[in-house]
């Protein structure tokens, strides 16, 4: 189980919503949360979900799959009855049938369990991004990199790094999915305005100017990961078992 580390993020706090039964991971998930300023109210069913997400209004709802009684793909389905609250739903590693049931049905994102508490944090912020632009989060944390979007900074522990405009581009799609392999035919488009071409190295360039300047994780693991046959993906780092 991972450490939480203290990390800033705008204020106001956002609201979430968690649904699951397990309650360890429930109460990691809300200590973890907490110290990057997320405030995360927690229903340990899906009807005890509903009826929380009925009487406030929550900014992202954390869904597992697997509940006790109503399952949370009812739950998912009766949630999108009435309102477009984004869901990140959490899913069993492998199941690539929930997972792609999840995304049909209307939820914003998956994370497999188990999962690093880092890669959640990282994902709920992306998420929050899209669904509310002008409510931005300033920055990107993920382990020891912060990525400040205001200032197109780059820190790596207590050093600062510069990055070109297309490097930077690159770091904050990667770091805002961390753990989710991204294709060159999507990263291309994002980072330099065009589609990708045969034989196009771009990507796989800019990847080894990252992989120099941010260096390897403190453990000696590598950041940005190859997919063979995919892309690219930023691993977060596994500070404990």
């Amino acid at each position: 189980m991972m450490s939480a580390s203290s990390q800033p993020v705008q204020n106001p706090s956002p609201q979430l919503l968690l649904i699951d039964d397990d309650a360890s991971l429930s109460k990691l998930i809300r200590d973890y949360c907490a110290t990057d300023g997320l405030v995360v109210a927690a229903a340990a069913t899906g009807e005890e979900g509903l009826c929380l997400s009925q009487q406030k209004r929550f900014q992202l709802i954390i869904l597992d799959v697997m509940l006790p009684g109503v399952d949370g793909f009812e739950v998912l389905k009766r949630i999108r009855q009435r309102s477009n609250t984004p869901v990140l739903m959490l899913t069993t590693r492998g199941a690539a049938r929930d997972r792609i049931q999840g995304l049909q049905s209307g939820a914003d994102d998956y994370l497999p369990k188990p999962f690093e508490p880092d890669e959640l944090v990282a994902r709920i912020r992306s998420i929050l991004r899209r669904a509310y632009p002008t409510q931005a989060m300033a920055h990107l944390i993920v382990g020891d990199v912060i990525l400040d979007e205001r200032e197109r900074s780059v820190t790596v522990g207590p050093s600062s790094v510069d990055f070109t405009g297309a490097e930077f581009q690159l770091l904050r799609l990667l770091m805002e999915s961390p753990g989710k392999p991204l294709s060159r035919e999507e990263l291309v488009p994002q980072v330099f305005g065009r589609d990708i071409t045969i034989f196009d190295r771009s990507i796989d360039n800019l990847v080894g100017n990252l992989r120099k300047k941010l260096g390897n994780h403190p453990n000696g693991t590598e950041r940005i990961k190859g997919i063979r046959n995919v892309g690219y993906a930023y691993v977060a780092e596994k500070t404990a078992s």
